[in-house]
């Protein structure tokens, strides 16, 4: 600025440019100190979504408070919107608390909650049906759960693999669970979970020749699929819980509409395209988001029914991670993708 004001002739001209320069230099400092305060807060949520099970748990918000807020404009009960935003919440606190890193990379942990989940969902099968409601119904004092929706999605991430981390030690204990979670699917007749499990289960062995237990375990889905299409019927349609983005439809609310399909879409599609290792997660959600629009199943987060709500959240922490992280000299972990402090922050 010193060198361009002596190049200057006119005393007026020196002036104007002395006051843009210092008008310049104020404007920088104050972006630089609104930057910092308002850096960590970004970091934050960089952080936050940089995770599969943030990124997740927040389209399950979007998902469950566009789908309350419809409920309440469309007439529901009132109290159903706020049993959806309590179930939410429950399914988050779980989340938090759950050894998530620990499910990720311990092969012998996730064996053993397949064996243990599928043995649970087939002494599930002892419980009596309630009227009017598909499936088995489990009472837990003044709550009452799916047990399908709640453990078999679960059930199904958590026996994927992860590459490079010796799971075939323990494929009989989760070849075990899958099959006595098949066994109580087909005792409970429920076709549409059969299916989605005979297909995640088929591409599976697809995409792993050498392994013939998923090809196996998907036949064995597929036939049982096969035999209760023969007695199943499709459950009948209950407001606010099934075909919700066909109930907006046909009351004319093209604008609810509008945000309810992203919002069902979100929860199956977003977490895939950041984390590709979460292939299976969004196949299994984006299957269960076509089989409820014409009513097979209910419509998840967005319809009332809090066993779909933990059942999603709480199989965000069972995908297998995307492999063995890299080991330094020192022998700790290298954190993936370490950022580089920003250069706006390294100038002032």
């Amino acid at each position: 600025m010193a060198a361009e004001l002596d190049a200057v002739s006119s005393p007026g001209a020196a002036c104007s440019f002395a006051l843009g320069c210092l008008g310049l230099a104020l404007k920088l400092r104050l972006f630089a100190m609104f930057w910092v305060a308002v850096d960590p807060l970004t970091q934050g949520t960089t952080l936050l979504f940089s995770s599969l099970a943030g990124l997740g748990g927040a389209c399950a918000c979007l998902a469950v408070l566009a789908g309350g807020v419809f409920m309440a404009l469309a007439g529901a009960p009132p109290a159903w919107p706020w049993m959806n935003g309590v179930s939410l919440s429950f399914a988050l606190l779980s989340l938090a608390l759950l050894p998530r890193q620990r499910l990720q990379t311990d092969v012998r942990l996730r064996a053993t909650l397949c064996f243990l989940l599928g043995a649970v969902l087939l002494a599930c099968t002892a419980l009596e049906p309630i009227a009017g409601l598909a499936g088995r119904w489990l009472r837990l004092g003044p709550v009452t759960v799916q047990p399908v929706w709640l453990l078999l999605p679960s059930l199904l991430l958590l026996s994927g693999r992860a590459p490079n981390t010796g799971a075939e030690r323990f494929a009989g204990s989760t070849g075990l669970g899958l099959a006595l979670a098949i066994v109580a699917l087909i005792a409970q007749a429920e076709l549409c979970w059969l299916l989605l499990m005979g297909l995640i289960l088929l591409l599976r062995g697809g995409r792993r020749p050498g392994h013939r237990g998923e090809s196996l375990l998907a036949c064995l889905a597929l036939l049982g699929a096969g035999m209760t299409s023969q007695t199943w019927q499709a459950p009948s349609t209950q407001a606010f819980v099934d075909q919700v983005l066909m109930q907006s439809w046909s009351q004319g609310s093209g604008l609810a509409l509008a945000w309810l399909l992203p919002a069902a879409l979100l929860p199956s599609v977003l977490p895939v395209w950041r984390h590709r290792h979460a292939l299976e997660h969004g196949l299994l959600w984006s299957g269960i988001f076509l089989l409820s629009l014409p009513g097979w199943l209910p419509s998840p987060l967005l319809g009332m029914g809090g066993s779909a709500i933990l059942g999603y959240v709480l199989s965000l922490a069972a995908v297998p991670g995307p492999g063995q992280r890299l080991v330094g000299r020192s022998g700790a972990a290298t954190p993936p993708n370490r950022r580089e402090p920003s250069g706006l922050l390294r100038l002032y």
